[in-house]
């Protein structure tokens, strides 16, 4: 059981010190607009309140059909109203924070829980995750781990039958949210056995549905793709191993804030095999469960996106969960076995109190300063989407919804280059779209974000028809680094190129509204 140090009065204050770390941190990041994947995710999300099935329908190889739907609801509440977006994924990674706040509570020192949780919740190394709207799906994969786990967390045999199945449908509806459910099934065993003690052929009886649904997952959305030649999650994959090693040991050194000492490859795979080992080594011999547990949920989750070549700062969210706990039951273990009553007097305990707080602030220091330069990095790739948009606004009023759209992009500027050679936080990961506005962002997400799309919503014209619908009448947007501005003479010339071709000139494309 937790030592039931320190007072209530302070044990009480902690969760409002943690909400406070939060919103202060990530409170100048309200008006960093959307950017990039976004507006795609956006734009598959607004038939779901017509066509609900629509969620199940992959986007880019991935199954998410949550995702979809927090996409969905945000624009139901805001628009085109970018900070409710940047407030939903603030308020859901709060909730996280306070989740994890509760389970390392429930069997460390709460001081210790709570000097972790801050500092997992303003790790400039997982900025992606919150200040990104599409980095959402492992903050909200995140939710259903920890509720679930929160639920499986009980200490009275049996589990009542009521709390067992909340506990299967939080971590059922998880695979809706990311791929990286797979892993879920491990977590959890590995709680019953390393945490709460239970037997490993007893922990694996006990969760036979989510191994079982593990075995579906794999097997239709990644052994049948592969097996068909079809698309899935692991065609993104180089399995590597030296690649993957080299990629994972980076990563663990940035979390023990080595990640710009300048190691080269080899020294860097070595100190961090090195503190791998000392760390299961340490967890083992001090009989240490929970950091067993979490030194476990660090490596998994890390290996799993190893073998993807790019690292965005996403994918450090779920490992850094399980580094942070491990270091608040290592911190916890030194003073006294994983949460137990201590045994030293009043002066050990104010000297227990004293470091915790030094080292927490000086981390959290750190962090929240870190933090900002995320924020200015996220804002600025923001700009270049809010410009884009504004620009677009100015013709939007005389596009007819009744005629198709012939868009002739001969815009130069490549926004992602100028924000990625301005970038003073943790080096990140933004995609190019070679033939998009900027190379940020195609023209029906962009319009169907600035319109109506619960109504209406701009498609691509099938290649088939393009022929056909040049033949009539058709509203030309053309499109330079100055703006957008209509252009009636160009239809003419764009289908005699297209006849000749069979192509619409490079930087061309054709659109029409169809009811949603």
């Amino acid at each position: 059981m937790p030592s039931t140090w320190p007072s209530t009065r302070l044990r009480g204050s902690l969760w409002v010190v943690l909400a406070a770390i939060v919103i202060a941190a990530f409170a100048p990041a309200y008006d960093v607009f959307l950017g990039g994947d976004d507006f795609e995710w956006l734009d598959a999300s607004y038939e779901l309140f017509v066509h609900p099935f629509a969620s199940f329908e992959l986007i880019n190889s991935f199954f998410r059909p949550l995702v979809k739907w927090t996409f969905a609801i945000d624009y139901l509440i805001f628009g085109d109203f970018a900070p409710g977006y940047m407030l939903t994924n603030i308020s859901i990674h709060l909730v996280n924070v306070l989740l994890l706040y509760m389970l390392m509570a429930r069997h460390l020192r709460r001081l210790a829980a709570a000097a972790a949780a801050a500092a997992f919740a303003i790790s400039p190394l997982h900025s992606e995750a919150v200040l990104w709207a599409s980095g959402r799906p492992d903050t909200v994969l995140l939710v259903f781990w920890l509720g679930a786990l929160l639920l499986l967390d009980w200490d009275m045999a049996p589990l009542p039958p009521g709390r067992f199945a909340a506990f299967l449908v939080t971590a059922l509806v998880g695979v809706g949210v990311k791929e990286s459910w797979v892993l879920f099934p491990l977590v959890a065993t590995g709680f019953l056995v390393l945490v709460k003690g239970s037997g490993l052929g007893f922990a694996v009886r006990r969760l036979w549905i989510l191994w079982s649904a593990l075995g579906v997952y794999l097997a239709v959305f990644i052994i049948r793709p592969v097996l068909t030649g079809s698309s899935s999650p692991a065609h993104y994959a180089d399995f590597g191993l030296l690649s993957a090693a080299a990629k994972t040991s980076r990563t663990l050194l940035g979390f023990l804030g080595l990640g710009g000492a300048g190691f080269g490859t080899t020294a860097a795979f070595l100190l961090a095999a090195a503190v791998v080992l000392g760390a299961v080594l340490a967890a083992w011999y001090t009989k240490n469960g929970f950091a067993q547990w979490a030194v476990v949920w660090m490596l998994a989750t890390l290996a799993l996106s190893a073998p993807f070549p790019v690292a965005p700062l996403r994918h450090n969210y779920l490992p850094l969960v399980g580094f942070w706990m491990a270091v608040a039951a290592f911190a916890d273990h030194s003073f006294g076995r994983d949460g137990s009553s201590p045994t030293w007097n009043i002066h050990g305990r104010r000297v227990f109190s004293a470091l915790v707080m030094a080292g927490a602030v000086a981390v959290l220091l750190v962090e929240g300063r870190a933090l900002q330069f995320e924020i200015d990095d996220y804002r600025r790739y923001g700009e270049a989407h809010r410009e884009l948009c504004g620009l677009f606004q100015d013709v939007a009023p005389a596009v007819s919804h009744d005629r198709p759209l012939l868009l002739i992009n001969h815009g130069t500027r490549s926004a992602v280059e100028q924000v990625v050679y301005g970038v003073e936080g943790v080096d990140k990961t933004f995609f190019v779209r070679r033939d998009a506005l900027w190379q940020l962002i195609f023209l029906p997400p962009l319009a169907n974000f600035l319109g109506t799309p619960f109504e209406v919503v701009l498609r691509p014209v099938g290649e088939t028809e393009i022929s056909e619908v040049l033949a009539g009448e058709v509203t030309v947007v053309y499109f330079d680094d100055s703006g957008f501005r209509l252009q009636p003479d160009a239809p003419i010339a764009v289908a005699e190129s297209f006849a000749r071709t069979g192509r619409l000139p490079p930087g061309s494309g054709l659109f029409r509204y169809e009811t949603n």
